[in-house]
This record gives C-alpha cells, sequence and structure tokens, in this order.
C-alpha cells in the first residue's frame, strides 16, 4: 500500500495548466510593437524620415529671397558660403557656416558689426563670416520640422534659442528653409540646400 502511494504522483488540474501555456506562448511569438514604426513616421520606402536626416550635410547653396522674389544678397556670409549640418543618432545637432573669403584684414569690420548684432529669435547670428553652434533637436516628422535647440553658439546671444526649420528630403540631399530678418532689416525667406557627405 505504501509503494502504491509512492509511485502515484499529484496530478495538476487543467486549470492550472492555461496561465502556463499562455506564458510559454508569450515567450515563443516575439514583440514586436516596440519595433514598428508609427505609419505616420515611415517614408514610402519604410526608412523613417528621423533616420533619413540623421548624418552629415555639406551645404550646396544658401540664398535669401524678400517677399517680391527678388534675391537678397547676405552680407555676413556672402552668396555661396562654405557649410557643414551634423546630425547625430543621440538627438544632436552641429551647425558651421562660413565666409569663402574670409581674411585677417576683415577682422576690424566685422569686429564693429558684430558689436552692433542685435540677433533674431529665428536664426544664428554671422560674427567674423562666421556662424557656428551645437545642441539638440526635436523633430515634427508630420508638419516637416527639425527645431534645434541651441546649447552653445559663436554669438552669446544665440544661446538657449530653440529656432524652427522646415525641410524635405530627396534622396541624399536635403533642403531646410524659413523665415528671417536680415541684419540690415530685410524679411525674407531663407533656402538651404544640402547634400549627404559621404566616405572619400
Amino acid at each position: 500500500m505504501i509503494e502504491v502511494l509512492r509511485s502515484r504522483k499529484p496530478s495538476i488540474p487543467r486549470i492550472q495548466l492555461l496561465p502556463l501555456a499562455c506564458v510559454a506562448l508569450a515567450l515563443c511569438v516575439p514583440f514586436t510593437g516596440a519595433q514598428t514604426l508609427a505609419p505616420k513616421e515611415q517614408t514610402a520606402s519604410g526608412v523613417s524620415v528621423r533616420t533619413q536626416l540623421i548624418g552629415s550635410w555639406r551645404l550646396v547653396s544658401r540664398q535669401s529671397r524678400r517677399a517680391n522674389g527678388a534675391l537678397e544678397v547676405d552680407s555676413g556670409l556672402s552668396t555661396v558660403p562654405l557649410g557643414v549640418l551634423i546630425y547625430d543618432q543621440s538627438g544632436h545637432v552641429a551647425a558651421q557656416l562660413s565666409r569663402r573669403d574670409r581674411t585677417v584684414a576683415m577682422v576690424g569690420e566685422e569686429c564693429e558689426a558684430a558689436a552692433a548684432t542685435k540677433g533674431t529669435l529665428d536664426t544664428a547670428q554671422t560674427i567674423l563670416g562666421y556662424d557656428a553652434y551645437f545642441g539638440t533637436y526635436t523633430i515634427n516628422e508630420q508638419a516637416g520640422i527639425v527645431t534645434h535647440h541651441l546649447e552653445a553658439a559663436l554669438w552669446p546671444g544665440d544661446i538657449g534659442k530653440d529656432i524652427v526649420r522646415h525641410f524635405t528630403i530627396s534622396g541624399d540631399h536635403l533642403t531646410i528653409t524659413f523665415d528671417t530678418t536680415t541684419r540690415e532689416g530685410v524679411k525674407v525667406t531663407r533656402t538651404l540646400m544640402w547634400e549627404r557627405m559621404k566616405s572619400p
């Protein structure tokens, strides 16, 4: 009798097995919800807009136009400045633009212009033929807007600004547009064309 009792294994009611089965099933089926981008965050190619924006960009052209379409020459950076724009994966941005004809001789005149700089809320300022800042960025993909949150800048008055940029991406080309006011007080729409930098 004792041997019979020892040989019997306790049975587990079926109702207790159901939760265990559900747990096992959940472990077998991969959870993809966190890996799937929302539809508005994807382009036709399936790559998110943010992913396309990440990288290093070289300035191709920079134009400022008045409301009537007339081209406004930028006295600070000239017609075709050099420029680099970098967005990294962790959400940081850095931008640098420079006049091509910068010389030591221009420092005196440019220092006077820098001393008189008042700045605008919508863009960073050019000082001594140069414009530079870094910080973080956030994207509104549905509206096509990237906002640069400036942590440091060449002109101290730009520190702490949030500057808003409308953007579109086509392949390896990035177009940024925004409304601003030149140092002479002229209201313009500025368009910057960038191309993705690649390994040499």
